[in-house]
């Protein structure tokens, strides 16, 4: 028996999500068939899909992606074969030099990171997803059925399975100022170009067409007018929040984690001009 796996059961029962006699079947299960123990928890009903995502992410701190809010390039499909997804329920999402993104029902089931990476000579980077959000993604990416059991409680991925607002240090400890300063971001082998809203110190709010997992780090091109900067300033930010702003965008609150302090101070210095004001 893979020890993750008992492992994850074991979460969700520590946090009440299932009882001793629902994780001691799916243990029983796992050993006879080799099923994984979060898919028969979900196909037996003993837990909904929703629940599920929430206790990876929120209680290990394993970032959950909705998939509807992505569309993913078919060069990524590719990457991992239609058995795979199917048989441990993921699917891939970005790549990043000899890194994938990959969405799963169990980011703790190591034996199947393993055979991913095995498989595609690619290290895995994993993020929790709704079972059903995988299931439909793999059905219109692979193009095939899955005649999988209905499962509990299927409803509209949400967008985030953590509180939308932030109300960490970043946000006690600094004043925000009023900013509209272009940036460009990385994702999907391409630089989005978005602006910056608002900026402090510590972090900045963007927007962005996709949204962005909770705690990804994101590499920063900000352009301030020549008169400030003759070159772009690079950053490196941690992203905190993550709320719809509208039917195609969102905002996105990100600690800013790396950045040179006289770039910062030229930064804010554009954001103090006058004309700007601070919120």
């Amino acid at each position: 028996m893979e020890i993750e796996q008992k492992q994850t059961g074991r979460i969700l029962f520590e946090q009440r999500f299932i009882s001793e006699d629902m994780l001691q079947e799916a243990l029983k299960n796992q050993e006879k068939s080799g099923q994984q123990v979060a898919r028969y928890l979900l196909e037996a009903n003993f837990i909904t899909e929703k629940n599920l995502a929430k206790c990876v992410s929120n209680h290990l701190g394993i970032p959950y992606i909705p998939l509807r809010a992505y569309d993913i390039p078919e060069e990524i499909i590719k990457i991992i074969s239609v058995d795979l997804a199917r048989k441990y329920w993921l699917i891939p999402l970005d790549r990043m030099k000899d890194v994938i993104t990959v969405v799963m029902v169990d980011p703790l089931d190591t034996k199947a990171v393993r055979e991913v990476e095995s498989s595609t000579g690619y290290k895995v980077q994993t993020f929790v997803g709704i079972a059903s959000d995988i299931l439909k993604a793999i059905e219109y990416y692979y193009g095939v059925d899955i005649k999988e059991k209905k499962l509990k409680g299927e409803e509209p991925a949400p967008l985030s399975v953590k509180d939308n607002i932030y109300d960490g240090p970043e946000r006690r400890r600094s004043v925000r100022l009023n900013a509209k300063i272009d940036i460009h971001f990385p994702e999907q082998d391409y630089y989005r170009k978005s602006q910056i809203k608002n900026v402090s110190r510590h972090g900045i709010l963007f927007e962005s067409k996709n949204i962005l997992p909770l705690d990804a780090f994101v590499i920063l091109q900000i352009n301030l007018p020549k008169n400030f900067s003759s070159s772009p300033i690079a950053a490196v930010a941690r992203v905190v929040r993550t709320t719809q702003a509208g039917a195609d965008k969102f905002d996105i609150g990100a600690e800013l984690v790396k950045i040179p302090k006289e770039d910062m101070q030229t930064i804010i210095d554009y954001a103090r001009r006058p004309g700007d004001s601070q919120k």
